[in-house]
């Protein structure tokens, strides 16, 4: 049996948040939208988001909104 990690520890992880940001339609509301994403992130105490590249191009003004939370931001996909 592994032991099972401390969550008051866990506050020292950076953890993400992974979306489309809006390039694909999901059921689940928060994948749906950067600014969702922003909510999320500083609700949870995240550390940022990793959005597919073409949201962050679609929606440049949500870069200001992502800083101003003190979010990081990373990108994917192919217009990276």
């Amino acid at each position: 049996m592994t032991d099972l990690p401390n969550f008051g520890e866990m506050k020292n992880l950076q953890v993400y948040f992974l979306t489309k940001g809006g390039t694909q339609v999901f059921a689940d509301e928060r994948r749906n939208s950067l600014e969702a994403a922003v909510k999320l992130c500083v609700a949870g105490g995240l550390r940022g988001i990793v959005s597919e590249a073409r949201a962050v191009l679609r929606q440049p003004s949500a870069i200001g909104r992502i800083k101003e939370a003190g979010l990081s931001l990373l990108t994917y996909g192919q217009l990276k």
